[in-house]
This record gives structure tokens, C-alpha cells and sequence, in this order.
């Protein structure tokens, strides 16, 4: 009887250990998946996004910046990382939206100026992109109480080595950084002021669909605007 229970023990604990053996392979299958398509998001100094992108297929991706003091440091740039794994060649802009709300001072930590408040600067590690600049406009599709700003349709690349390529295939990854800067002459009236950046980034069809004559490798990070048979939609 001792050796048949000792049998039935010992089989039992192999079964658990089998079981225990799935489960674990399971859950480690269940966490690349979910790791696999994996999109940041997240609110403070700095946050990251990774993407990828299909054709005709656009990405989104937010920066929120708050609880900021004029002349500290922010931290490392709020970074947005996109990936192109369409199943034909494609081309690929940069859409940059930004919201700004005034606080208890009165103005807004966005005023488009570049000199004052809050300034942003994007870049893809070699290329600069341009940040929406001016007066901004309110009302539409803006906030309430906010002033809004666009620049659409910046033409991006990815790099080979030192050398920019304007045409993505799948696998083909670019990387832009947003880096804010809070001047130290900054005062109260930026006091309880929020901004929101959205980055948009669009591919469209590479084949049938040529390039403008002035889109090339010297505009990289301006606009690339529709003309003659392209489109970005």
C-alpha cells in the first residue's frame, strides 16, 4: 500500500509539474503577444511611443508636459518611434499638433513664438523638424479655452547609415525626439499653463504615387504638400 501511494504521489507531482510547465509556457507566449504591438503613452516631462505602420495607415502618438519650472531641467525628450511594415514601398510625413492652455497667470505655455514660454523642438537625429508656429487659432475642433496649432505633412525619412532614404519598406524604423525647453525668464503668467503635443505620422503608396519635384532629401522636415498625381490620403 505505501509503495502504491508513493506510485500515485509521484505521479501526481510529475502531472503538476507538467501542468505548471504549460501554464508557464502559455503565459510566456501571451506576454510576447502582448508585447508585440506594443504603443506608449503617458503624461509628465518626457514619454515614448513605438509603432509600426502600414500603408495608408496613420500613428499617433502624445506628449504631455507638466509640472514644469521655468530654467529646469525637463528630462530626456519625449521620443516617438515609428516602424513602416507595409507589404509595398511607401512614403512617410510627420504631422505635428499642439494644444496650449492658459493656467491661473493668464497666458498660454504655448504661444507659437519660439521666444517665449514654453519651445519645442523636434528632430529625427539629423534632420530638423519644424515646430507649428504663429498665432494659433481657437474654436473648431480646438479645446475650449485652448489655442491650437498645426504643421502637416513634413516629409520624413530613415537613414542607411549617414545617408537619408525617402522611400520606407518594411523594416525601415524613424525616430523623432521632441525636446522641450522652458526658459528661466519664463514668470508667473505661464503659472497652472498645459500643453499637449500630438505627433501624426502618415504613409501613403510609394508605386504610381511619385514625389513633388520639391520633395527630396534637401526637405526633409518640411512640408511635402500634394501636387500634380500625390496625395497623402
Amino acid at each position: 500500500m505505501t509503495c502504491g501511494r508513493t506510485l500515485r504521489a509521484r505521479r501526481w507531482r510529475l502531472l503538476y509539474f507538467a501542468i505548471a510547465a504549460a501554464i508557464a509556457v502559455v503565459l510566456i507566449v501571451a506576454a510576447a503577444a502582448a508585447t508585440e504591438n506594443l504603443t506608449g503613452s503617458g503624461a509628465g516631462a518626457a514619454s515614448t511611443g513605438t509603432v509600426s505602420l502600414t500603408t495608408n495607415g496613420p500613428a499617433t502618438h502624445t506628449c504631455d508636459f507638466t509640472a514644469l519650472l521655468p530654467g529646469e531641467p525637463i528630462g530626456p525628450p519625449c521620443t516617438f518611434s515609428v516602424r513602416y511594415t507595409g507589404s509595398i514601398s511607401a512614403f512617410l510625413a510627420l504631422t505635428v499638433l499642439v494644444s496650449s492652455t492658459p493656467g491661473a497667470g493668464g497666458r498660454a505655455l504655448f504661444d507659437g513664438s519660439g521666444s517665449s514660454g514654453l519651445i519645442l523642438a523636434i528632430s529625427d537625429g539629423r534632420a530638423s523638424y519644424a515646430v507649428p508656429a504663429g498665432p494659433g487659432r481657437t474654436g473648431g475642433t480646438c479645446p475650449a479655452g485652448s489655442a491650437c496649432w498645426a504643421r502637416a505633412d513634413d516629409l520624413a525619412a530613415w537613414y542607411s547609415g549617414s545617408s537619408p532614404e525617402l522611400t520606407f519598406t518594411a523594416g525601415d524604423t524613424t525616430t523623432f525626439d521632441i525636446t522641450p525647453v522652458f526658459p528661466a525668464s519664463a514668470g508667473g503668467a505661464y503659472q497652472g499653463a498645459s500643453v499637449s503635443v500630438t505627433l501624426a505620422a502618415q504613409a501613403v503608396q510609394a508605386p504610381a504615387n511619385p514625389l513633388p519635384p520639391g520633395c527630396t532629401v534637401l526637405t526633409i522636415g518640411q512640408p511635402c504638400l500634394p501636387a500634380g498625381g500625390f496625395s497623402w490620403s
